[in-house]
């Protein structure tokens, strides 16, 4: 193998496989339900997903933010903001089509808003990951109903439908997935990892050019 080259893949292996200091910075996944058991014809008020977002120290200290980004509705079409106080509360800001963001700034910080159904509901979700005081934690909960206020089938112990939830109990929490039929997750990779790994791939692909050249050659 060429000489420079060994160290290059050297470095490479290292950087890709050693821990990275910021790399539990936040919990970042993509968040896949299939909603096709909803209506997928238009009706008033819709199908309603409710995004939550509970302070556990009770003091509102603002320490955690979720980001809720790239929502796809699987050609269904968002409807109007649930602004009745069961939907909106807290720290909440944006829709279902720029994007949305909670924050524990109060006890409960909620986001609702109708929507027609498609084929699913996809979206990144990003969630801080700083551990409150005490003994409870912040939580994230996700819950979606259909227009008759029928929740999709959850496994949640607490009784509360919710198809996802989140302890913001450490740098890297568990995501409870209460209906693994119809909901999935999967992690999204850090920019600066991707960006290494499109490198050491790159270097790798030059280094097989170089390598059948020379064959060629000989």
């Amino acid at each position: 193998m060429n000489k420079v080259f060994t160290p290059l893949i050297v470095a490479f292996l290292v950087l890709f496989f050693a821990p990275h200091g910021d790399a539990f910075a936040d919990e970042i996944v993509t968040v896949t339900v299939n909603t096709s058991s909803l209506p997928t014809t238009p009706t008033v008020p819709g199908s309603e997903i409710y995004f939550d977002l509970t302070d556990g120290s009770g003091t509102g200290d603002a320490n955690n933010t979720v980001t809720i980004s790239n929502i796809s509705l699987g050609g269904g079409a968002p409807g109007a903001i649930d602004t009745s106080s069961f939907g909106i509360s807290g720290g909440e800001s944006g829709n279902l089509a720029s994007g949305v963001s909670l924050t524990d700034s109060s006890f409960l910080n909620q986001f609702a808003q109708f929507f027609t159904a498609g084929s699913s509901i996809s979206f990144n979700l990003d969630l801080t990951t700083n551990v409150d005081a005490g003994l409870v934690p912040d939580q994230f909960s996700m819950f979606i109903y259909d227009p008759n206020g029928n929740p999709i089938p959850s496994s949640d112990p607490s009784g509360f439908d919710s198809l996802l939830l989140v302890n913001l109990d450490s740098p890297n929490p568990m995501i409870n997935n209460y209906n693994s039929a119809l909901v999935s997750t999967a992690p999204v990779p850090e920019p600066g990892t991707l960006l290494l790994l499109v490198f050491g791939l790159a270097a790798l692909g030059l280094w097989w050019k170089k390598q059948a050249l020379s064959q060629q050659i000989a």
